[in-house]
C-alpha cells in the first residue's frame, strides 16, 4: 500500500459569482492524516472536490504526487472518496455486499473472490453492519447506508482517501468507535487521508495536521496541539474548543506579553498579534486553564468570584462563576458542586493561558462581536 502527497497552490473557486475558495495554499504530506475543519459553508467540501477533480479551480493549481492534476482524469487520480451526500452513491439494485465489492472488482477483474468476501465480512463487522450483507440499500437506515459507502471506499485500499464528514449521521457511541477504527485503518494502510468535518473534537483526535477554514480561506494550519494551544486568530481560538472571551484594551506591553484592561480588571496575557498600548481586541481563556479555590492562589491572574452553578459532565464538572457580573467558566476534574465553595471563591490562571487577539480572522470582516457569537 502506497500513499500520495497533495499540494494546492493559490486555488480560487467561485459558483455564480460567489467566492467559495480564495487563495488556498495547502500541502498534505505523503501518508499524513490531514483534517479540514470549519463551520458549515466555509468551503471544506469544495476543497475536497478540487482534489478529486470534481470541481476545477478558476485560478491556481492542484498537484498529486508532483503532477499537475489538470493533466489527470478523475479515474487516473486513483482516489477513494466518501461523499457527504451518500444516498445516491449506492447502487439500489445491488446488495450491500455487492456494493462494497464493486470498486475492488472494477480495479481488478482477476480479484480473488474468496479473499474479497473475507475482507468484506471483516469490514462490515468492523462498521457494525455485518448482518446487512445480503440486504438492498433501501432496507437500511441513513446511518447504515453511510457505513456501506465508507466500507466500499476503505476496502479499495487507495493511496489517498478523501472523506467528507463520514461519521456525521452516526450515533455518539458508534462515532467514538469509528474514530478509533479510522485512525487504526490509516496507520495500517499507510495511505494519505484528507478528512473533512465540522466537529472540532473529532478533528483534534484524528489529525496529524489540522486545517482551520473560515469563509473560503485558511485561518491556520498546524498540529492539533499547536493550533489548539497557539491559535493565531480569535476565530481559531473560539472555534476550536470552549473559551471564556471578553473585550479588552492593551494597557502595557513587555517582553513577556501584555496587560489588558477588561470589564472585571487588569489581566496579564500572551500578546498573540503583537498589539501595542491602546489597541483593542478580544481576550480568551480556556475553561480547562481556569483554576478555582486554593488552586488559584498565587497565579499570574487572580480574582474574586461568585459561584453560580455547576454541570457534571461525566469525567469533569463545569463550574460557572461571576467576576464583577461577567460570566466565567472553569472545568475541573471529577465531580464538584458549587455548594463546596463559599459565597465567594478565588479563580485564576497564568499569563500563558490567557491570549489577547487584535486579529479576529483572516477574512478581515469579522468583529469581536461576531467572534463572541460563535
Amino acid at each position: 500500500m502506497g500513499s500520495t502527497d497533495i499540494r494546492l497552490e493559490s486555488v480560487d473557486i467561485s459558483f455564480r459569482n460567489e467566492q467559495v475558495l480564495e487563495d488556498v495554499h495547502l500541502d498534505v504530506d505523503e501518508g499524513e492524516f490531514c483534517v479540514i475543519v470549519g463551520p458549515s459553508g466555509c468551503g471544506k467540501s469544495t476543497l475536497l472536490q478540487s482534489i478529486a477533480g470534481l470541481t476545477e479551480p478558476d485560478r491556481g493549481r492542484v498537484f498529486i504526487d508532483g503532477t499537475d492534476a489538470a493533466e489527470l482524469s478523475v479515474q487516473d487520480r486513483e482516489l477513494g472518496y466518501v461523499f457527504q451526500e451518500f444516498e445516491d452513491a449506492l447502487f439500489p439494485h445491488m446488495t450491500v455486499g455487492e456494493n462494497v465489492a464493486f470498486g475492488v472488482r472494477q480495479q481488478d477483474e482477476a480479484v480473488d473472490e474468496e479473499e474479497l468476501q473475507r475482507k468484506i465480512d471483516e469490514m462490515l463487522e468492523l462498521l457494525a453492519i455485518g448482518d446487512t450483507k445480503d440486504d438492498p440499500p433501501s432496507e437500511l437506515s441513513g446511518g447504515q447506508q453511510q457505513r456501506v459507502e465508507l466500507a466500499r471506499q476503505l476496502i479499495r485500499e487507495c493511496d489517498t482517501m478523501l472523506l467528507d464528514d463520514p461519521l456525521a449521521d452516526l450515533d455518539y457511541k458508534l462515532q467514538k468507535q469509528m474514530e478509533l477504527e479510522i485512525r487504526r485503518l490509516h496507520e495500517d494502510l499507510g495511505s494519505t487521508f484528507v478528512y473533512v468535518t465540522h466537529n472540532q473534537d473529532q478533528a483534534l483526535k484524528l489529525a496529524d495536521k489540522i486545517v482551520v477554514m473560515n469563509e473560503g480561506r485558511i485561518e491556520q494550519i498546524g498540529t492539533p496541539s499547536d493550533v489548539y494551544h497557539h491559535p493565531k486568530t480569535a476565530f481559531v481560538a473560539r472555534f476550536l474548543g470552549d473559551n471564556n472571551a471578553v473585550d479588552g484594551e492593551v494597557a502595557e506591553t513587555d517582553s513577556d506579553g501584555c496587560t489588558v484592561d477588561t470589564a472585571f480588571g487588569r489581566v496579564a496575557a500572551e500578546n498573540v498579534n503583537d498589539a501595542a498600548s491602546g489597541d483593542t481586541g478580544l481576550l480568551q481563556i480556556r475553561p480547562v486553564n481556569v483554576a478555582i479555590g486554593d488552586d488559584a492562589v498565587g497565579l499570574d491572574n487572580e480574582f474574586e468570584a461568585t459561584p453560580m452553578g455547576s454541570t457534571y459532565m461525566g469525567e469533569t464538572t463545569e463550574i460557572a462563576v461571576s467576576i464583577e457580573e461577567n460570566d466565567f467558566y472553569a472545568i475541573v476534574p471529577g465531580k464538584a458542586e458549587v455548594g463546596e465553595y463559599d459565597e465567594t471563591v478565588r479563580v485564576g490562571w497564568d499569563r500563558e493561558d490567557a491570549q489577547f487577539f487584535t486579529e479576529m480572522s483572516v477574512t478581515e470582516t469579522e468583529t469581536a462581536s461576531d467572534i463572541l457569537k460563535l
